[in-house]
């Protein structure tokens, strides 16, 4: 597990646990502070209420998952690193520049071809086989070509 996946996990668990205390909070305000903390933020109603924000919150981010997996604009940071990748495996065979653009038109095109989910299943294909599958191949062929 990376730093940026346990960092993930521990915020969704402790998210909970800052919802009761922001909405206590904010009860404990509007009964103007004449019942005990304790009370307010341990509230039947205030429980309830943030545990409903909580599962509001894991279904917006379970939403947004499955959006980008079935999108066909991919994150910066696999754009990225799919150009660092396909840039130095070419400079040893040709020059940079020629490599970069051929780099940028296939990540256009791969984008136009694949969705992201589709994408990130095929780059553990590649770490796996070291092989490039035909489609990529494909791809990059057509790019060259320009």
């Amino acid at each position: 597990m990376t730093a940026y996946q346990i960092g993930y996990l521990v915020g969704t668990l402790i998210s909970p646990l800052f919802l009761l205390l922001i909405v206590g909070t904010i009860y404990y305000f509007i009964k103007g502070r004449r019942i005990p903390y304790r009370k307010a933020i341990f509230n039947r109603w205030i429980i309830v209420s943030s545990l409903a924000l909580f599962l509001v919150s894991i279904v917006g981010r379970a939403s947004l998952y499955l959006q980008q997996e079935s999108s066909h604009v991919y994150p910066e940071r696999d754009v990225k690193a799919f150009t660092q990748g396909f840039v130095s495996s070419a400079k040893t065979k040709i020059d940079i520049k020629i490599a970069e653009n051929l780099c940028s038109c296939s990540i256009v095109e791969i984008q136009k071809a694949y969705t992201y989910g589709e994408f990130k299943k095929i780059d553990i294909e590649i770490e796996k086989n070291k092989s490039i599958p035909s489609g990529f191949r494909n791809i990059i062929t057509t790019c060259a070509l320009k």
